[in-house]
């Protein structure tokens, strides 16, 4: 409660007077708290609610402040549409309350003899057409859909020459436990759930079954709803694998994102390699030539590198646990 009535006392200051003008940090923090609402507008319950908002805005501005200036960070941090949110919140909100490690029925995995001499150097589906735009998952735990719809969209169109935005809200409305599939809409789900879905239904478009960020009843029926994938299997866990697979087409991982939420440029590598959890499904779409993954999120443009970041090599946070990609 302290902690509120500062922040209130410093907020009646700062549009009160002159200090709004000098380099204090409270002041600036202020400052920031102003330019942020502005493009993160917030309907508050009460007024305990508003001042709870900005106490916990106060504390992750100064976390961002804080990481910044350590210079041995190999990444940076931002404020972005989680600023308000507790770690606890964010994890809760966001991210999935189920593992999204994929069920028992696992599939094959696929073999390559592929030698690091006969891929690319560097490869980035971002330069070759075969991506949709960043979309953004809102305030439910879809990861898993976008990354599905995800690896979808970009086969299609490596496979038909058409990019096609599909539903990640068909996804989450229809492939739940009461359908036989493991995967619990905006709590939690499996991307390869998704694919045996996909591949038995057919998928809708985007437009046909849009997006509305909470699970609904299921509006499809029979067997002839559009793209279906034909086959998918699980990559070996090495680096070389993924990377081989990735020359092929995108590929949906999972990874821990405990700590993601304000990332804002640069390496992430902030997961704790003997405590992983499987939290957060993506779409890896490359690499650079130090081995960094190129990551494609589902948070919106305004995260992280205009919605995609960079992940440090090898298995940083998880992310040769689980891959997953279409063959055909």
């Amino acid at each position: 409660m302290n902690s509120k009535i500062i922040f209130t006392a410093l907020l009646a200051l700062l549009l009160s007077s002159s200090l709004a003008q000098q380099n204090n940090p409270q002041i600036e923090a202020l400052n920031q708290y102003i330019e942020w609402i502005k493009t993160n507008p917030k309907v508050f319950i009460n007024d305990d609610e508003k001042l709870f908002r900005q106490t916990v805005f106060l504390e992750n501005f100064q976390k961002v402040q804080d990481h910044n200036s350590n210079t041995s960070h190999t990444y940076k941090l931002g404020l972005n549409q989680f600023s308000d949110m507790t770690q606890e919140e964010f994890a809760q909100k966001i991210l999935t309350n189920h593992s999204i490690k994929s069920s028992s029925q696992k599939l094959s995995v696929s073999s390559s003899s592929t030698s690091s001499t006969s891929i690319a150097a560097s490869f980035d589906w971002r330069t070759k057409g075969a991506l949709t735009p960043v979309k953004n998952q809102g305030n439910c735990g879809s990861c898993w859909a976008f990354s599905a719809t995800g690896v979808m969209e970009s086969f299609n169109f490596i496979k038909n020459h058409v990019l096609t935005s599909f539903s990640e809200q068909q996804l989450v409305d229809c492939v739940t436990t009461n359908n036989g599939y493991v995967s619990y809409g905006c709590n939690g789900g499996s991307y390869q759930q998704a694919l045996q879905y996909a591949s038995k239904v057919g998928m809708k478009t985007e437009s046909a079954y849009p997006y509305i960020g909470y699970q609904g009843s299921c509006k499809v029926s029979g067997t002839s709803n559009g793209y279906k994938p034909v086959s998918f299997s699980f990559i070996s866990s090495t680096t070389l694998a993924l990377q081989t697979a990735i020359n092929a087409s995108p590929v949906s991982v999972a990874i821990d994102a405990t700590n993601l939420s304000m990332y804002s440029s640069g390496i992430y590598n902030n997961c704790n390699p003997s405590n992983i959890q499987l939290n957060h499904a993506v779409l890896a779409v490359g690499y650079d030539t130090q081995g960094n993954w190129i990551v494609k999120n589902s948070w919106g443009t305004q995260w992280g590198q205009s919605g995609y970041f960079l992940l440090a090599p090898n298995n940083t946070c998880g992310i040769l646990d689980d891959p997953l990609h279409i063959t055909a």
